[in-house]
Order: C-alpha cells, then sequence, then structure tokens
C-alpha cells in the first residue's frame, strides 16, 4: 500500500462519514429518486391510447422513444444541486469545522478533491438510479414497445448522459459554493438555470446553448428541436465548465485564510 494511499483512507473515512450521515443527504436523494418514480408513472400511463401530438400531454410535440421519460430529469436535477450547495457550504456555517478539518488534514488540495470525488459518486448513484427506474417505469406504464428492463443501446446512452450531465453540475455548484463559502450562492446561481432558465434562453439566444446546464442538456435531449448543440460539444462544453470552476474553487480553498 503507498504512502499517498494510506494518508487518503482516513480522509476519505472522515469526509465519507461527514457526507452518507448528513440529514440532507439521505433526505435530498430519496425525494430525487422517489418522487420522481411516481411522476414519471403518472406521466406515462395517462399517455396510453391518447394520440402523440394531443395538447394534454406533457409535451404536445411527439417524443421520439428514445427520449421519452427524460423530460422526468429536472426534479432530482434541483435536488442534486440542492445536495451540492449544502456539501460545499456546510462545513463554512458555524466558522469551526473547517478548521478542524483542516487541522486534522493539513493538505488542503487533498481535501478539496476528495470532497468532489465523493460529491460526484454519490450524485452520479443518485441520477442512475433515479432516470433508470424513471425509464422503466417510463416504458412499461407507457406501453411504448421498447421492453423496460432490456431498454435499447440508444436509451443506454442517454441514460449515461444524463447522468454525467447531474454530476458535472453538481461540481459546477459545488466549486461556487467553495468559492463562495456559503450554500446560498450556488442556490441562486445554478437551480435558475436547472428549472428551465436555461433551456429558454437557449431558445432565444443562440449564445445560451453554452451555459452549463444548456450545454449537459444536449447529452439526452433531442436535438431535432434545434435547442441543444450536438452531443459530444454539449458533453465537452459542460466539462470544460465543471473544470475550470473546480480548479478555481480549488485554488482559493487552498490558497486563502479560514
Amino acid at each position: 500500500m503507498s504512502g499517498l494511499l494510506r494518508s487518503a483512507l482516513p480522509l476519505a473515512r472522515s469526509e465519507s462519514v461527514k457526507l452518507f450521515t448528513a440529514r440532507a443527504t439521505g433526505s435530498l436523494a430519496a425525494v430525487a429518486i422517489l418522487g420522481t418514480w411516481p411522476m414519471a408513472w403518472t406521466n406515462a400511463a395517462s399517455a396510453v391510447g391518447v394520440a402523440p401530438d394531443d395538447p394534454r400531454l406533457f409535451s404536445s410535440e411527439p417524443v421520439p422513444l428514445e427520449y421519452q421519460g427524460f423530460e422526468m430529469a429536472g426534479i432530482g436535477y434541483v435536488l442534486v444541486v440542492a445536495l451540492a450547495a449544502v456539501w460545499a457550504g456546510s462545513e463554512y456555517g458555524g466558522g469551526t469545522q473547517i478548521r478542524t478539518t483542516l487541522l486534522s488534514t493539513p493538505h488542503r488540495l487533498r481535501v478539496f478533491l476528495m470532497k468532489a470525488l465523493l460529491l460526484a459518486i454519490t450524485v452520479a448513484v443518485i441520477a442512475f438510479l433515479t432516470m433508470w427506474g424513471t425509464l422503466v417505469i417510463t416504458h412499461a406504464a407507457g406501453d411504448t414497445g421498447i421492453d423496460p428492463w432490456a431498454l435499447n443501446p440508444a436509451i443506454w446512452a442517454h441514460l449515461g448522459g444524463v447522468t454525467i450531465a447531474w454530476t458535472l453540475t453538481a461540481l459546477i455548484a459545488f466549486a461556487i459554493g467553495v468559492l463562495g463559502r456559503t450554500a446560498i450562492l450556488p442556490l441562486i446561481l445554478v437551480v435558475p438555470l436547472v428549472i428551465g432558465i436555461g433551456d429558454f434562453l437557449a431558445g432565444l439566444w443562440g449564445g445560451a446553448k453554452y451555459l452549463p446546464t444548456a450545454a449537459g442538456a444536449a447529452l439526452f435531449s433531442d436535438p431535432a428541436s434545434g435547442i441543444y448543440l450536438d452531443p459530444l460539444a454539449g458533453g465537452l462544453i459542460h466539462t470544460a465548465w465543471a473544470v475550470v470552476l473546480l480548479t478555481a474553487a480549488a485554488v482559493a480553498f487552498v490558497r486563502r485564510d479560514l
């Protein structure tokens, strides 16, 4: 076992305990998963036997099979942003926990990277479970002709895309929270983009396609809408946003006084 790994294990253990025993983590994860699945069933079951362009449906425009169910992504998306914001700002609230953390692990960059890594893994699991269940329910209750357990390669690719998009957005929210030393700032800046303002702006102005959430939506949204970039460009731009903001947050975390 290398010295780096030996020093990383206690840090991973202590940060994992903080993250996974926090009331917000379990609550937000449960609401994201268990709140989305019933809505997916309601949405899919109500569409059975209804014309695909019926205005009573979630979308009055027919949605290709490989994109059906992904309209439910917005519910959990907001909640993982909230989780990232709380995780970034929680240690600054009383002004003492971050001091204790850095006294026990003086290597600040390792602390920052461990926090970001644990958040990324947690959000990726939440995203996958939320949207996998949503897609299974959508195709089972909606009688779409797709095997709900097997899905198809295009749907699996879009499921991977939405998992990546949620994870990158959570990391962006985390970076903003670390820069601002508060959970409030990422909630103010990122939540409006997630709940639809980013997509709305992208529909009005081409430059808004490069905003992080609009770029990430290209990974699981129908390109025929004309709103989004192509998936590769969208994924690269969303990743670039995350890398730049995480780098800035890491530098601030390492260099500034408490």
